[in-house]
């Protein structure tokens, strides 16, 4: 999958990656725990041309306070409109 200078992805698996996006109103949230133990955690966002991703929590929250001690944390985007025993399309998005 390309991207455009726009950061909007190009090719029909970037039409799934957007149009996915676009029927979202909620990402997963995945950090971990200075332990190492995953949370996730569903939160409401907004995006500026698939390249940033933005969401507002409380610092005192868990995923806030994994992210301030490691920086590190990863969304998840998937279809609810699949069908049982289709695939979600889920789109992985890394943060940097």
């Amino acid at each position: 999958m390309g991207v455009s200078g726009s950061g909007a992805p190009v090719g029909s698996a970037g039409q799934t990656v957007l149009a996915i996006i676009e029927a979202s109103r909620y990402l997963v949230l995945a950090t971990a725990d200075a332990a190492g133990r995953p949370w996730s955690s569903p939160v409401y966002f907004a995006h500026i041309g698939l390249t940033e991703f933005f969401w507002v929590s409380s610092p005192d929250v868990t995923h806030s306070r994994n992210i301030a001690r490691l920086y590190q944390a990863t969304v998840d985007a998937h279809s609810i409109l699949a069908k049982d025993g289709q695939p979600d399309h889920r789109i992985p998005v890394p943060l940097s």
